[in-house]
């Protein structure tokens, strides 16, 4: 690859039915130290016009020497949203954030600075360190997503508790990446962090969470987002990150700042989430792991424990319908079939299955 000094950076964003909040985010990009070239939006809403007026003619109008581009979805899909994106994008780095993120002032130019200080190009993505709180001075009309986990407040109030409730979250609970993500080659690919950003402020990862995470153009094209993952597409994140850290390596810049908002708009339901998150990991496994009959066995262990932690957040919740349990469990039977699939049976199979269920709240045999 070649290496050189003075990269562009362009913003691709998936949205759908956030228009309250997605302005702020594109307001907070054009207002980097460092502007994009391009901004990128794809936007599968029905009232899609709407937005990119309001989009066009108050924001797009303030920095007319970015390359603007607002279109509609040609299917509504984050993974499709975002590969449309990616093959509109002309830049040398593409950050695919999220349509709720808002990065402080100077975050792009502090990942940008990663890249470019990469004169090896082994960095194949660089992601934004999160923060709690959103940029000073900003109003944000939008709801934010309302976890109602009695567990997570307890953690947060028993300070003395803490080393314990550490444990429990990562280790019972599996609220950690690391712990629900089973790497299609049986490890993670081992990149050193290059010599020439020893003088950076960065820290090297294995997974990107996908409302922070940039790529270089050329290797987030050559591998793209799972096509197969339609509406809620749980996980293509992890999955997208993996395949490309097979490349290169991913590391954070915990000197560029980013809030995610999390917005409450289009969400679905804990049992439609909880069905598809584990659905579509079997999915990518059964596409992308080199030695499936054993990786198999490590998703089934995994779901086992899945179940359990579920249902104890649940429980813990007081939500006495069980619905993260009970679509572990829907899951599980499921991905039997999906397992057993070829791959032109697989592709036509799991669309259907994802449009009922979604659209026609029906489980397909």
């Amino acid at each position: 690859m070649t290496v050189r000094k003075n990269l562009t950076w362009g913003l691709v964003i998936s949205t759908y039915n956030r228009e309250k909040v997605l302005p702020l985010c594109l307001e907070l990009a054009i207002q980097q130290s460092r502007p994009p070239i391009e901004i990128i939006v794809v936007d599968a809403s029905d009232h899609w016009q709407e937005t990119r007026n309001k989009v066009m003619g108050e924001i797009a109008v303030n920095a007319p020497e970015i390359r603007w581009v607002y279109e509609a979805a040609e299917q509504r899909s984050i993974c499709l949203q975002r590969n449309q994106g990616i093959h509109l994008a002309t830049a040398d780095v593409l950050f695919l954030i999220d349509d709720d993120s808002l990065m402080y002032p100077t975050c792009a130019e502090e990942i940008m600075r990663v890249y470019e200080a990469d004169t090896e190009g082994a960095i194949a993505g660089v992601q934004a360190a999160a923060v709690d709180h959103p940029p000073m001075n900003i109003a944000i009309t939008d709801n934010r997503k309302q976890t109602g986990s009695a567990f997570e407040n307890f953690t947060t109030k028993q300070g003395w508790l803490s080393g314990l409730m550490h444990w429990l979250w990562k280790q019972v609970f599996l609220m950690d990446a690391k712990k629900l993500f089973l790497p299609y080659d049986g490890n993670f690919p081992a990149h050193p962090i290059p010599p020439s950003l020893a003088h950076l402020n960065v820290w090297q990862v294995e997974l990107f969470q996908g409302y922070r995470m940039t790529y270089r153009r050329e290797m987030i094209a050559k591998e793209a987002f799972e096509p197969l993952l339609r509406y809620y597409s749980a996980g293509e994140d992890l999955d997208a990150s993996y395949r490309v850290s097979r490349h290169g390596c991913l590391v954070m810049a915990l000197d560029a700042k980013l809030h995610h908002f999390q917005s409450a708009g289009g969400r679905l339901s804990r049992f439609k989430i909880s069905v598809l998150s584990a659905l579509n990991q079997a999915l990518c496994i059964r596409k992308n792991a080199p030695n499936l009959r054993q990786l198999k066995g490590s998703y089934y262990r995994l779901m086992m424990r899945r179940i359990v932690a579920e249902l104890l957040k649940d429980l813990l919740s007081r939500r006495w319908s069980l619905p993260q349990a009970r679509g572990m469990l829907v899951a599980n039977r499921y991905s039997h079939k999906l397992f057993s699939l070829s791959e032109n049976e697989l592709a036509e199979w799991y669309v259907q299955f994802q449009r009922e269920f979604l659209e026609q709240n029906r489980l397909i045999a």
